[in-house]
């Protein structure tokens, strides 16, 4: 890869993180929340999903140094987000991680071992039920993009994609606005 093109790629991500950054503010001035650790915390997390997804697209792989990095940020939201409670944290490290293992063990190459771990240091971040939606969305992007490279020729069937991106996707969409995703399904169903 030529200078220019690295250049093109790291200014793509620049506008890509001032973008996230834009719709975290603008989500945090919506619901009139005056506090700037969530909206800070909020900014931190989605500018290292961006970098996660960027690495993971370029090499299908996530280094362990990344879920170390998330590791703090998902221990400061115990504080920063109090009303996901602990509990719901805890059962968040392992209501997707633990079936994805599982479906790893079964079946070869269907999820790899950084996608798991982000999903699991992302699940005590969002909280169980915030996981399910991010995990919901990067299944639905994943397909959806799997679908789009077997329609367009550019993939095989039984080609491995890289899953990074669309989970990183899904857990910046549960971290905004997963709690009002969950209430308006609730709705939905009754409950």
């Amino acid at each position: 890869m030529k200078l220019c093109e690295k250049q093109t790629h790291l200014l793509y991500i620049f506008f890509i993180f001032i973008f996230l950054t834009a719709l975290c503010i603008v989500r945090f001035i919506l619901i009139g929340d005056t506090m700037w650790f969530a909206l800070g915390l909020s900014i931190a997390v989605s500018g290292l999903l961006l970098v996660i997804a960027a690495v993971d697209f370029a090499t299908q792989e996530i280094p362990d140094f990344f879920h170390w990095m998330m590791i703090p940020l998902a221990v400061a939201a115990v504080w920063v987000f109090p009303e996901v409670v602990l509990l719901s944290r805890v059962v968040g490290v392992f209501v997707i991680s633990a079936p994805m293992l599982a479906l790893a063990m079964v079946i070869k190459g269907a999820f790899g071992g950084g996608d798991m771990k982000l999903m699991a240091v992302c699940g005590f971040l969002l909280g169980w039920q915030a996981t399910l939606v991010a995990f919901f969305i990067a299944v639905l992007l994943g397909g959806g993009w799997g679908v789009l490279l077997l329609a367009t020729g550019r993939g095989k069937k039984g080609q491995q994609i890289a899953f990074g991106p669309a989970l990183c996707t899904g857990v910046f969409v549960a971290l905004l606005w997963g709690a009002d995703i969950v209430a308006w399904y609730r709705h939905l169903l009754f409950l």
